[in-house]
């Protein structure tokens, strides 16, 4: 068996900057990945279904229907071995665990098979967000996903994720949004060096989610307020559509005591503290 990990996709920033004809909202976004997120295996030889473990399995509503079967049919004629999904993290939570999943196993078909990775058109067919999800570091993201620019790699901040367990429809965020014609990202400190200024430069962003999704979730303010006032928080925001917020943070060591204080205040819900790579 041989496997790939899908790292959780945070959105360090989301402007929300228009909306085409057809419906589909434009970004500009500055995105991040985590040491923290599920892993797709294969075994050879054995039949093309998949099987679904892990801690929120029991979440995905029908495995037939999942994006990972679907990246693995973009290569066509090959016979599909066994595929096994570990979904380690929530299911619908804005942190591109669908669009990871799927970039993943297109990753990991493309290098088991020796075949290439199929175009873009392809990739955003299965979800806006894959072609992101086949990139590393810091990555500017545009108009509907197709749009990539890699920034640069990421600085060493750790990060704090936490979601209240409850899920979140995308489409149901952005339809509850009021304004979709918003400034973009401003590329200066981009490539800072120095991390304060970095912290300055994400920190200067937003999420034009974040209203419309605490209107359907009032618990993503509630998790907002507790990691703001965390010893050590240099960026708190929601990623994506929501439900899960994060914190950035320089001293690790503060890292593991907010991580330590949310889990007890707040038990019920998903609490990992990892490192952005």
């Amino acid at each position: 068996m041989i496997s790939e990990f899908a790292p959780a996709k945070i959105n360090l920033s989301l402007h929300l900057v228009g909306q085409k004809s057809n419906g589909y909202h434009l970004l500009d976004s500055i995105v991040s990945f985590v040491n923290v997120g599920d892993n797709i295996s294969i075994a050879p030889g054995k039949s093309g279904d998949l099987k679904v473990a892990g801690p929120f399995a029991k979440d995905l509503p029908s495995a037939n229907n999942n994006l990972v079967l679907k990246a693995a049919r973009l290569f066509g004629s090959i016979k599909l071995s066994q595929i096994t999904l570990e979904k380690n993290i929530p299911v619908t939570s804005g942190i591109g665990g669908g669009s990871a999943d799927a970039a993943a196993t297109v990753r990991l078909f493309s290098k088991f098979y020796n075949k290439p990775e199929p175009p873009i058109g392809k990739l955003i067919s299965l979800g806006s967000d894959v072609p992101v999800c086949m990139q590393k570091g810091i990555v500017r993201m545009m108009g509907v996903g197709e749009e990539i620019i890699n920034l640069s790699p990421a600085p060493k901040v750790g990060i704090l994720l936490v979601n209240p367990r409850k899920a979140l429809s995308t489409a149901e965020v952005f339809n509850g949004v009021k304004e979709k014609n918003n400034s973009g990202v401003n590329l200066h400190g981009s490539i800072e060096k120095n991390l304060n200024s970095w912290f300055d430069w994400i920190n200067s962003m937003r999420n034009d989610l974040t209203a419309s999704a605490i209107d359907l979730i009032p618990d993503i303010r509630f998790i907002l307020d507790k990691l703001i006032a965390c010893d050590g928080a240099r960026v708190v925001r929601m990623s994506g559509s929501g439900a899960t917020c994060f914190a950035l943070f320089e001293d690790f060591d503060l890292l593991q005591n907010a991580k330590f204080k949310i889990m007890k205040e707040c038990p019920s819900f998903w609490c990992e503290a990892g490192k952005l790579i």
